[in-house]
């Protein structure tokens, strides 16, 4: 898509915070030249946002956790417990989804609202904010795995590193359910110095708040198992399987932005405990990011009849498959050195 097919307008439109389709900013867009897959006027038709559903989902993703501690405290058991965490780590990925629609300003069609309510009700209680992410996040789209994404140069550890064995997978696994990773990631996720100085403190000011009524109300324990515990676990472990699945595990190496970004076809029970809201449709969303998340279903369809696309294009069908390819990625380095 050339850049005068990306952004139709400048000035008041790209500023505008009522329009109801925003014009793609160059901020998101992928820096190397790409190839037009869809006209542009089916781009338009796709990024129009309806303000109703992005809240109708947030409010969902809380609805589904208040459900579960409902459920668990009702009928305690540790199974159940554990059934519980994993929900709820799910469900706090699905708010961090919906964050991601909030900085891709796909949230809401006025910037300020669809920021606070981004940062409010998704990315403050998953520990992250709106408005760092962002910063991190637009050159990640801009730079897809080169040394100028930021994203790219954070992953350079061995977490990142594959093809690994299917040993190794299970203690990282292991490790992640047990929490061992929570401090530093969250740590490394947690930009609070490049945010504004009073966005800074009135997310303090939250924090303080839930915590100093927690204990009042008498709930820090159940903030403590039914927040915390998911979030240090599950939910950041599923974070680490997208980092994977997004752009390492095989494919870092390319040069096409097709190639070094893995498309997921997820089943129904992927879509609810590892990549809700349409997360997996990744190759559509860095083609263009301007398309809010209950289009990308559509707009992944409409690329795969495009022959050039569906022949470039790294798709794969489920998790399990995309288990496999590390596998099998694992065997053929064993080959390779044999």
């Amino acid at each position: 898509m050339n850049r005068s097919d990306k952004q139709t307008g400048s000035g008041d439109s790209m500023t505008s915070t009522s329009e109801s389709t925003l014009i793609a900013v160059e901020a998101d867009i992928y820096d190397q030249k790409l190839d037009r897959f869809l006209d542009s006027a089916t781009v338009k038709a796709l990024s129009k946002i309806k303000p109703w559903r992005g809240l109708l989902q947030v409010a969902l993703e809380w609805l589904a956790i208040a459900a579960a501690i409902v459920l668990c405290q009702t009928y305690w058991h540790p199974a159940l417990y554990i059934c519980a965490v994993i929900w709820i780590g799910a469900r706090q990925n699905g708010l961090a989804v919906m964050m991601h629609e909030a900085v891709h300003y796909r949230l809401l069609p006025n910037r300020k609202w669809n920021d606070w309510v981004g940062e409010i009700f998704t990315a403050w209680p998953v520990l992250v904010t709106v408005n760092s992410f962002r910063q991190t996040h637009w050159a990640h789209h801009r730079h897809v795995n080169t040394p100028d994404d930021p994203d790219w140069q954070r992953k350079q550890n061995e977490l990142f590193e594959y093809p690994k064995s299917g040993l190794d997978m299970v203690f990282i696994t292991l490790k992640y359910w047990l929490g061992l990773y929570a401090i530093k990631q969250l740590l490394e996720a947690n930009q609070a110095a490049t945010i504004p100085a009073r966005l800074k403190y009135l997310r303090l000011s939250f924090y303080g708040a839930v915590v100093v009524a927690s204990i009042v109300f008498h709930f820090w324990l159940g903030l403590l198992i039914y927040w915390i515990v998911p979030l240090f676990t599950y939910f950041l472990w599923i974070i680490y399987v997208r980092g994977v699945a997004e752009h390492f595990g095989g494919i870092e190496d390319h040069s096409d932005l097709l190639e070094k970004t893995r498309h997921i076809e997820c089943n129904f029970i992927e879509r609810l405990l590892l990549a809700p809201n349409y997360i997996h449709v990744h190759i559509g969303h860095h083609l263009y990011p301007s398309v809010p998340f209950y289009h990308l279903r559509e707009l992944q369809q409409r690329l795969m009849l495009n022959p050039d696309y569906a022949r470039r294009a790294h798709v794969t069908n489920g998790y399990v498959a995309f288990l496999i390819e590390l596998l099998g990625s694992s065997s053929k380095q064993v080959e390779h050195h044999a």
